[in-house]
């Protein structure tokens, strides 16, 4: 079969020209690009992985951290709200606030535990990123179903601010901060499936100046960096700015957004051109995405239900990377949850379970472990049970997810402060 392809493309290069198949280019000199991070959240696996042994934590570290796994530069945690009406216990993460400015720091130990892991990792940038306030501070005392209250943002600012400084003073470099995750909804009815506080586009900005306030008083403006609003989609986004990003432009580091309108290239560009020209010189970030089904084309991409582990799905994954990062220009790309129970099968029962599509799972994980763990004490990591990264880089594990192998390569290559340079045709 080579010897025909060489026959083949001596037979073309004696037909064709070869002036007809050179193109003169030329790279820039000035950077296209500078790129800021690549990473994923950290809710809410940590409150199960907390249970597995401590050889399978640093094992799963390495593999999210490490430049042998898949290097991020960004790890969005999670402060949770105490999990109020919430009906999922692995979605209620435990809160440190008791009351106006007295803490227990010695809660969610799982979700600090991560975040411990990611800094001594050496993870360029920290973000911590609530769902919800405190019960205590929304409308309906509890951690979903219910709204920000006005007057409470210097309150809520408040309580931000000293998590972040305790974390600091800690040796933990967060960075980055985001008082508001898909403020158009509260995520009820109660009992709800996750946290969640509504933040009517009007109350933005007190949201943000609270917070800023508070960071700045604890001499934090300045190296911690504010990012809003996380609207779940680039039409929401857009359309509510001018209700609350005048007032606080000069206090946002970055416009961060998701993408669960799944957009075309063209309303994608739309977006950015439009926010360019309305707000110059504001980054904007692309913070949250997951739960896909589709083709490397794209064909087929949209929020569903479903679980893909293969390379054809795992191409339609990269395409919406390459989108957001190339594109639409921006710097900084964070997947949804990267870690996930959400199979659809059981690994105990059948040994193909991981790697083969089902209609029962969903997509929005890097890296699954057995969701009925607590039960059968399977605490392998089911992607990667027979992984060994040091002596099989010649036989490729079998059971890692394809998307895995995809994100390791912007996770690994597209580092903070690399440059990507145009090419002139």
């Amino acid at each position: 079969m080579i010897k025909n392809l060489i026959h083949s493309l001596i037979i073309i290069s004696l037909i064709i020209p070869w002036t007809t198949l050179v193109h003169a280019s030329s790279v820039s000199g000035t950077p296209a690009q500078t790129f800021h991070g690549i990473g994923g959240s950290g809710a809410w696996w940590p409150n199960d992985l907390i249970h597995f042994p401590e050889a399978t934590r640093q094992n799963l570290s390495n593999l999210l951290f490490s430049s042998s796994g898949l290097g991020l530069s960004s790890y969005r945690f999670n402060i949770g709200a105490g999990g109020v009406n919430v009906s999922n216990p692995t979605r209620a993460p435990q809160t440190f606030y008791v009351s106006p400015g007295v803490y227990n720091f010695t809660r969610d130990a799982a979700g600090v535990y991560f975040l411990t892991q990611a800094a001594s990792h050496g993870v360029t940038h920290l973000t911590a990123f609530a769902n919800s306030a405190p019960a205590a501070l929304t409308s309906g005392r509890a951690s979903c179903n219910g709204a920000f209250v006005s007057g409470t943002g210097a309150a809520y600012g408040t309580y931000l601010a000293d998590v972040i400084q305790h974390f600091r003073g800690q040796g933990i470099g967060i960075d980055l901060v985001s008082p508001m995750n898909e403020p158009d909804s509260n995520f009820g009815p109660s009992p709800c499936g996750q946290e969640g506080m509504q933040v009517v586009p009007s109350l933005r900005a007190e949201v943000i100046n609270g917070l800023y306030d508070a960071l700045s008083s604890r001499g934090l403006a300045s190296t911690v960096g504010i990012i809003a609003d996380e609207s779940s989609s680039l039409s929401n986004a857009g359309n509510e700015y001018a209700s609350w990003l005048p007032q606080v432009i000069n206090r946002v580091t970055a416009l961060v957004h998701h993408t669960y309108d799944f957009p075309s290239d063209s309303s994608y560009t739309s977006y950015i051109s439009t926010t360019n020209r309305l707000y110059p010189g504001k980054a904007t970030w692309m913070s949250e995405i997951c739960c896909s089904l589709g083709n490397p084309d794209g064909t087929g991409k949209g929020w569903s239900g479903g679980y893909d582990p293969t390379i054809t799905n795992a191409l339609m994954f990269s395409g919406l990377v390459f989108q957001s990062l190339v594109l639409a220009n921006e710097t900084h790309y964070d997947f949804w949850t990267l870690v996930s129970n959400q199979l659809g099968c059981s690994p105990t029962s059948s040994s193909s379970c991981p790697t083969v599509a089902n209609s029962n799972g969903w997509n929005d994980g890097m890296i699954y472990y057995d969701p009925n763990y607590a039960t059968n004490n399977n605490f392998a990591l089911c992607e990667l049970r027979f992984l060994d990264w040091e002596r099989q880089l010649s036989s490729p594990a079998k059971d890692i997810k394809k998307h895995f192998w995809v994100y390791k390569h912007f996770g690994n290559f597209v580092k903070r402060e690399l440059t990507r340079g145009s090419i002139e045709l």
